[in-house]
């Protein structure tokens, strides 16, 4: 059960409440949240939407999609603190019901005053509805937004991707949002950055002796980080072939944008929010801007046609309900970044991102370069690079590869791999990543959350090769089959400098 000294009371107030993230994401984690007593008892969520429920029907919605998921006895306890408002929060006379409802809340839960926004809704309702925030007065930290009673309080907000369609319209956003709430208040979220290996890679970094001294451009050759799905576009064809959808935009300028920063950033002088993310921002500000001429060289675009996914078909992109059939949209993208840096000068990182690939997986494989002289040429022919694998999702875990001496007469080697197994270690599955995400945002610890600086130099680094892949079209499109490792121009891209993806 919660504990009353974990912290102040809030009201978390989802915008898009009838949607499939609030059902399937994020009213589970703060179920579990309050299941596992990190949530203040004085707590309550107010869904809003245009949808027409009662409490209880939403209640009701909520509980069916996974009943399995909730004990009976907390979640009659829980769902007390579960609410709805019918209206639509892009509409400026909406909000003197929404105002109403949350004050009215806030007196029957004894919440304080402190809110907490969650927009999950189509990016086109972002500016519309912090606009609206901002003329119903209802962010006014320090004081309560429906009665001035000298209680201290706070309002933040948690923004979902996407995160503008370019550099231009994410500084749009970012504007919009400064015009209504500070930047200490401001949660852009990223469920990558929840992930537990994620969070771990810190940890691995700075708390252990023998891999820092090794995290540089002196003994680390390349990096790859490869968040592969085996899901095709499914229903969301119309929404992925939209400006604002594709490989690049969706997951590569995002969120494996985001693990490189982790990856490559200095240590920071603590492990407060602020240092750490003073860091990340260092190398977000580092990465190098491609020019025009160098995108073919350094960025590969895919699309999948028909094939089959572990033995099941799958009916090509272009061929998906809401597709253009000539769509050039990426299903798959592939770059190497540069982070100029006295640390990584010369170090390429590789990231790729596909729909309907061979296996799912999101791992982090840190390859180091040869010893400088090799005593065991004769024996060791095909010895592969030393490794270090983040394994962030499925088979969470860090595992270590590296050459061993095989028992026996003779020198014969083979590699060795050292396993460190998250859920055997720990006897634990790890925590969702919108639990660990929403329980910061509602203790107001910013650490995995993005930055504005984050955000403009990530749209900065990926827009030229958007502009050239929009301004040259590919007639070999498809160029993958469902099922395999993406188009062979990824492979190409890769063999030129003596390298190879790690697949499987």
């Amino acid at each position: 059960m919660p504990d009353d000294n974990n912290n102040t009371g809030c009201l978390v107030v989802i915008f898009g409440a009838s949607g499939d993230l609030t059902k399937r994401k994020l009213v589970p984690a703060l179920y579990h949240l309050w299941d596992n007593g990190m949530l203040p008892s004085n707590i309550a969520i107010m869904g809003v939407s245009r949808t027409k429920y009662s409490d209880d029907d939403w209640r009701e919605e909520l509980h069916g999609f996974s009943p399995g998921s909730y004990d009976a006895d907390k979640w009659a306890d829980f769902k007390e603190r579960i609410h709805y408002q019918a209206s639509d929060a892009t509409k400026a006379d909406a909000w003197g019901d929404i105002k109403d409802r949350m004050c009215a809340l806030d007196k029957q839960h004894a919440l304080g005053g402190n809110v907490l926004f969650y927009l999950s809704v189509s990016p086109q309702f972002f500016e519309p509805i912090i606009n609206n925030i901002g003329t119903a007065e209802v962010v006014v930290e320090g004081r309560k937004y429906c009665s001035i009673d000298g209680t201290k309080s706070w309002q933040r907000i948690v923004v979902e991707k996407p995160f503008g369609s370019d550099p231009g319209s994410a500084a749009k956003l970012n504007r919009t949002l400064a015009g209504v709430f500070d930047e200490d208040a401001i949660y852009r979220i990223d469920h990558y950055l929840g992930k537990e290996l994620v969070q771990n890679m810190l940890v691995l970094r700075f708390a252990n002796a023998i891999f820092e001294p090794l995290w540089n451009q002196r003994y680390v050759d390349h990096i790859q980080i490869t968040a592969s799905e085996t899901v095709d576009v499914g229903t969301r064809g119309s929404y992925y072939d939209s400006p604002s959808g594709g490989a690049m935009r969706d997951m590569v300028q995002s969120h494996l944008l985001q693990v490189l920063s982790v990856v490559a950033m200095e240590p920071p002088v603590s492990m407060d929010a602020a240092d750490i993310r003073t860091e990340k921002i260092k190398v977000f500000k580092a990465l190098r801007v491609p020019k025009a001429d160098e995108v073919s060289k350094i960025a590969v675009r895919g699309q999948y046609g028909p094939g089959a996914v572990n033995g099941d078909p799958v009916v090509g992109y272009r061929d998906t309900e809401g597709v253009d059939p000539h769509s050039q949209t990426d299903t798959f993208a592939a770059m190497q970044f540069s982070v100029d840096t006295w640390r990584w000068g010369g170090v390429p990182f590789y990231l790729r991102s596909g729909k309907a690939m061979g296996a799912k997986k999101t791992e982090i494989v840190v390859y180091f370069k040869p010893t400088p002289h090799c005593l065991f040429r004769d024996k060791a022919r095909n010895a592969k690079p030393n490794q270090i694998v983040i394994n962030v999702q499925p088979d969470e875990g860090i595992r270590m590869r590296f050459e061993g001496k095989v028992p026996g007469s003779g020198l014969k080697m083979k590699e060795v791999v050292m396993d460190f197994d998250y859920v055997e270690q720990w006897q634990t599955e790890p925590p969702d990543g919108y639990a660990t995400l929403l329980h910061d945002a509602i203790k107001g610890d910013q650490t995995l959350f993005k930055h504005r600086d984050e955000i403009q130099s990530a749209w900065d680094a990926v827009q030229p090769v958007l502009d050239y892949w929009a301004g040259n079209p590919q007639d070999d499109l498809p160029n993958y089959s469902a099922g395999t490792w993406g188009p062979p121009a990824a492979d190409l891209m890769m063999q030129r400098e003596g390298r190879y993806w790690r697949n499987g």
